[in-house]
């Protein structure tokens, strides 16, 4: 993976990857591989099956087949024949060949630069989309082969795969840029997921293994799609590594955590003694009483030489910085509006060396550790009000940062300056996200200068062709960056507006943290431009009430949300009760493609008493629940139900929608909301043969299983009680299943039987029934085929039993196996 550049202050043995090229000189297309050299690879049921001459390999041999198939047979696909596999190996001194990428950047400079000799851009355009397909089914294919159960997911190999992948769709997607047409989205490989493995744990892993605290690795983790990406943070040294971070978790990283009974404010040198500088709380309850925010600055008594606080008018016009520090590290104070004298100088220099107009001999600025009153509770609201206004009309906005002030700028390159400020503690806290978005222009202070990044990507070389790993980097670092700190939002009043500003603030806050849980709603208000009187009059603990309350309209994808932690109000159950935490936008916010509506499309609208939505679903049998519980049979395993026109689903219940919401087993009406309409499915959907990716195995959508509270002027008011997958099954498997329901019909079983009878009882039963259905050669051809792709032997019985067994379950449950499809337009009010 080397053709990704490594930092200056970068940690010794980056991870290797072993050379395991089975077949180096193999031109043959890479599709057919694996079927060129004795392998099956079947997709049965969502699971990846791998087998060799028809028995499964250890993971060894799976390793050798993926780089060879995917890493080798691919590239050849992409860049031409004329790769050989040999450029990449490299005998180490113990003897063991590695994988060395470092020639692929020369490649992908020319082969890029060849298409600016294209002179049609419709050619160069039908040229791209082929390529961007292949790169779609390469990354399903590895994807599959991340299967859990084949432990391919967590090595060296599959990560530089995926790494390979990003790096040949960054290069497609320059040439796309180069040539004037629009590109397409890029496709990431870190997917969370029970079955996929996520191909970036080795990275995780190593980082552990360095020293990294747990809550850094797990907020990298979190906001970081790509691998290469992830690659190069994980080669950075730990940063504040001189901190003990032995009792840190995923959640919390302790040295950085504020404790009111323990706090202590900082020097600026270790053992400094100085006293505190206080600030005037006459003066500054004044200057707010008056509308106006106050400002500091240290000048020297004349007499003593000793240093002292004045307190301004921001009213009277100066130019000022406004400073965004990090509590933790001792800048706060939680009992006086005051600094320790050492630590004010220094600020006040930084601040003299900033680009001023005018030299500025006493610099002015504003810190909230000063300027926002500890007491009383009043004087406080009233500050905390106007903590737009400083950072809105500071000149400049300087971030002081622990981490960076230890780093030399001048030995960093651009990519590893956007690097270590995204790696800063800076970026993990509550309040820092607004003190960046408000500013007109934010300066990170390091150790010899501030730097301004903004100026600093300006002046890059933004030319897409030839393709540059490092310029792809910066790009992705950069924006991730922009999103956090430069990026504002829209008006929440339109729906369109409302989906960004909801989507980039919570992917700005899920990977931050705040001491007062409280504090969130005061930061989204400000973030979103709403009025922040609204919420700082109420009692904290309504605070994220209120927030939520200040929508008219919200995405429909809000309803599917797997948030952690969700509103405890009426009304307000489907709301996430934070916009923090280690959670992807993805489980955070729910259905991806009802989280980006435009301006005409459906919406949900929030009420006191739940969440107005129109969508799709079903409603179960009255008396599923009763002949559940009859038939010890639970939502934990996937249920199967028929519609009205013959139809069949697979229902997997999956977490409670919200803490305390999980299904109960009383009697009680149930029904399901869809994200999307099921349809027929005409293509087979027991295995796509060779991985084949012309279509999806199933179709299906994720819902709401919810029970019903009342009907009023058609709209369905109901209580949502846990997450599932509905599948709607492909023709083959309703054939299937209707034989099985029509096995069941032909045997006349008193329902007492079914009850009271075992499982084997009953399959001997309808035994014969059973038999004669087996008797359709496509029906028996079909099972036998998923026999086989599941590893099992193409076996007469094991067919029967298969069947019989789907029978038995299939007649217990009669006719509560019937679903009522409801349609699109369907109003419901969920909560």
């Amino acid at each position: 993976m080397d053709h990704i550049p490594l930092p200056h202050y970068a940690s010794p043995n980056p991870i290797q990857v072993p050379y395991l090229d089975l077949t180096p000189d193999d031109k043959g297309s890479w599709r057919t591989y694996p079927e060129r050299y004795g392998w099956q690879v079947n997709d049965v049921k969502d699971t990846t099956h791998i087998l060799r001459d028809g028995e499964k390999r250890p993971v060894s041999e799976l390793m050798a087949l993926a780089q060879s198939w995917l890493y080798f047979a691919f590239l050849r696909e992409i860049l031409g024949d004329t790769i050989n596999s040999h450029q990449f190996a490299q005998m180490e001194p113990d003897g063991k060949r590695r994988l060395k990428a470092a020639t692929l950047e020369d490649m992908l400079a020319g082969w890029t630069a060849s298409f600016s000799d294209n002179a049609r851009v419709s050619d160069t355009n039908i040229a791209l989309d082929e390529l961007y397909g292949l790169l779609i089914d390469h990354r399903y294919i590895g994807l599959r082969l991340c299967d859990s159960n084949m432990g391919l997911g967590n090595s060296s190999v599959m990560l530089s795969v995926a790494a390979l992948s990003e790096r040949l769709m960054a290069a497609i997607i320059d040439v796309y840029h180069h040539a004037g047409l629009g590109a397409p989205v890029e496709q990431t490989w870190r997917l969370r997921s029970e079955v996929i493995m996520d191909v970036g744990q080795p990275l995780l892993s190593l980082m552990r293994a360095r020293g990294w605290c747990s809550y850094d690795i797990r907020k990298l983790d979190v906001e970081t799609r790509e691998v290469s990406i992830l690659y190069y943070y994980s080669n950075l040294l730990p940063p504040r590594s001189s901190k003990d971070h032995s009792g840190c978790s995923e959640d919390q990283c302790l040295a950085m955590t504020t404790n009111p009974s323990t706090y202590r404010l900082s020097h600026r040198h270790e053992g400094c003694s100085c006293s505190s500088l206080f600030a005037d709380q006459t003066l500054v309850a004044q200057i707010l009483a008056q509308g106006s925010i106050p400002l500091i600055s240290v000048t020297q008594n004349p007499v003593t030489g000793t240093s002292e606080l004045e307190v301004g008018d921001a009213a009277q016009g100066q130019d000022f910085a406004a400073i965004s520090h990090v509590w933790a590290e001792g800048s706060g104070n939680v009992t006086d509006n005051a600094l320790k004298t050492c630590l004010l100088e220094d600020i006040s220099e930084l601040v003299g060396k900033l680009p001023w107009d005018v030299e500025q001999r006493d610099p002015i600025f504003w810190i909230d550790t000063l300027c926002v009153p500890v007491r009383p509770r009043e004087l406080q609201t009233l500050a905390l009000n106007k903590m737009r206004v400083p950072y809105e009309r500071a000149r400049h906005v300087l971030v002081l940062d622990a981490h960076l002030r230890s780093l030399d700028s001048r030995k960093l390159t651009p990519t590893e300056l956007l690097a270590q400020i995204s790696c800063s503690s800076w970026m993990r806290r509550l309040w820092t996200l607004q003190e960046g978005r408000l500013a007109a222009k934010v300066w990170f202070q390091f150790a010899d200068q501030a730097v301004d990044i903004q100026s600093i990507w300006q002046s890059l070389d933004h030319r897409p062709v030839p393709s540059r790993a490092e310029y792809w980097i910066q790009l992705t670092l950069y924006a991730h960056l922009w999103s956090q700190i430069w990026y504002r939002g829209e008006a929440i009043g339109d729906i369109s507006g409302v989906a960004s500003t909801i989507r980039m603030t919570h992917n700005a806050l899920a990977s931050r943290s705040v001491s007062v849980p409280t504090d969130e709603a005061l930061c989204l208000f400000n973030v979103m431009d709403l009025d922040i009187m609204q919420v700082t009059a109420v009692h904290p603990a309504q605070r994220m009430e209120v927030f939520w309350r200040s929508f008219q309209r919200v995405p429909r994808g809000l309803l599917f949300s797997r948030a952690s932690s969700k509103m405890s109000v009426r009304g307000l159950h489907w709301a996430p009760s934070s916009f923090m935490g280690n959670q992807t936008w993805k489980e955070w916010a729910g259905k991806q493609d009802l989280n980006t509506p435009k301006e005409n499309d459906a919406h949900a609208i929030p009420t006191n008493v739940g969440l107005r939505v129109q969508l799709p679903g079903f409603i179960f049998h009255e008396e599923l629940t009763e002949r559940m519980k009859e038939l010890d049979s639970t939502w934990n395993e996937p249920l199967v139900f028929q519609g009205k026109e013959g139809e069949w689903y697979a229902i997997y219940a999956n977490q409670p929608w919200r803490q305390g919401s999980a299904i109960s087993d009383a009697p009680q009406q149930l029904a399901v909301i869809l994200a999307n309409e099921l349809k027929r499915v005409d293509t087979q959907s027991l295995f796509s043969g060779p991985f084949s990716t012309s279509h999806s195995p199933q179709k299906f959508s994720d819902g709401v299983l919810v029970t019903f509270v009342k009907t009023e002027d058609d709209i369905l008011y109901v209580s949502a009680r846990n997450h599932v997958v509905v599948h709607r099954l492909a023709v083959d498997l309703e054939g299937y299943f209707n034989s099985t329901y029509l096995c069941a019909e032909e045997v006349n079983v008193q329902l007492s039987t079914l009850r009271s009878e075992n499982h084997a009882q009953l399959k001997a039963r309808y035994e014969t029934a059973a038999r004669q259905r087996l008797d359709d050669k496509d029906l028996l051809e079909l099972l036998g085929g998923l026999a086989l792709s599941l590893g099992e032997k193409d076996d007469y019985e094991y067919i029967l039993d298969d069947f019989l067994k789907t029978t038995v379950v299939v007649a217990r449950f009669g006719d509560c196996i019937k679903v009522k499809k409801l349609p699109g337009h369907q109003q419901w009010c969920v909560d």
